[in-house]
């Protein structure tokens, strides 16, 4: 198998790798000089643009690894050539563009929200299904860490999450809780946000996003931000019969189930495993999605189209500074 990787910042980077030890080789579209002078010393075959990638050379699939301002239009492009797609999250930077690719094939896309192959969403998910908690009627999701810890060994201004232009930003990047939030409860009736910047990091885009979504029954906070010390990484939620939690940073999940003060029992559990094995049991499902007629993605499009319709929902909320009605895309 061959794949086409549009992008080799860091994720584009993490795949190749990846994919290389999976037996794909892979071929690179990165218009940055420095990062395609180190996917040339890595042993690719490089293109500075998607023009570029001409009849000659054949490929099975295209993973979008760039910045969310250009993943609609290279969906497109890749779409247009009958291939399947990877497309990182987010799919785009709203709603009305990333509808665009209705109009193609989008059951072709695999969008990459990693927690579904982690294994600890992966437990908090199957005890919720067991009915553990009873019935949920509040969940907490939060993320927290510092831009400037993401990536070390570049300044944190000229990476993509600084530039609105690009798509960056707290609610944009950190939407995998979002998604989660779908993934368990289904699309809320209601939402009330806010989104700002609030720290002093020298950036354009926000760097705060607070939302509430409202259901039958059930209230969900969600917090992301980029300007955190120490890292934070957490999922709790709450229901008629006890507790779930899901501590991502200490791989932990605890659960404590209670039918009377004083009267409850409690559980937690330890994960071992590396954050890259994560990326690298994704790239192997998609490898199968490649290869299958009819595999449906873990995380489709129009998924993916459901987290954007509710991140223009929070933004709404937070210019008009009220609860938002939630109409089903």
């Amino acid at each position: 198998m061959n794949f086409l990787i549009v992008g080799f910042g860091s994720v584009g980077k993490r795949h190749a790798e990846n994919l290389k030890q999976l037996g794909v080789s892979c071929m690179i579209v990165e218009p940055n000089k420095v990062k395609c002078a180190k996917a040339i010393s890595d042993g690719y075959i490089v293109f500075n643009e998607l023009n570029q990638v001409d009849s000659k050379y054949s490929f099975d699939a295209v993973l979008i690894c760039s910045p969310p301002a250009f993943h609609i239009e290279q969906a497109a492009w890749a779409l247009e050539k009958d291939k399947k797609v990877f497309l990182e999250k987010p799919i785009g930077v709203n709603f009305n563009e990333s509808e665009k690719l209705l109009s193609y094939d989008h059951s072709k896309v695999f969008v990459g929200y990693t927690y579904h192959w982690n294994p600890q969403f992966l437990k908090l998910k199957s005890v919720l299904k067991n009915n553990s908690v009873g019935k949920p009627y509040y969940a907490s999701f939060n993320i927290g860490m510092n831009l400037e810890d993401w990536h070390p060994w570049e300044n944190y201004r000229d990476f993509f999450m600084s530039s609105h232009e690009l798509g960056g930003g707290a609610l944009l990047d950190e939407s995998h809780f979002i998604e989660l939030a779908i993934d368990l409860f289904g699309l809320p009736e209601k939402i009330f946000g806010a989104q700002a910047k609030i720290s002093n990091l020298k950036i354009e885009t926000d760097d705060y996003m607070f939302a509430q979504f409202k259901y039958n029954g059930l209230l969900v906070d969600i917090r992301l931000d980029i300007f955190k010390r120490p890292h934070e990484s957490f999922i709790q939620i709450h229901g008629t019969n006890g507790s779930i939690s899901c501590d991502f940073v200490q791989k932990t999940n605890g659960l404590i189930t209670s039918k009377a003060y004083g009267n409850y029992s409690s559980y937690s559990e330890k994960f071992v495993y590396e954050r890259n094995e994560v990326f690298k049991n994704m790239m192997i499902t998609f490898m199968s999605f490649v290869n299958s007629q009819n595999k449906i993605a873990n995380v489709t499009y129009l998924r993916g189209l459901e987290v954007m319709l509710l991140i223009d929902k929070i933004r709404k909320a937070s210019i008009e500074k009220s609860w938002v009605t939630v109409d089903a895309p």
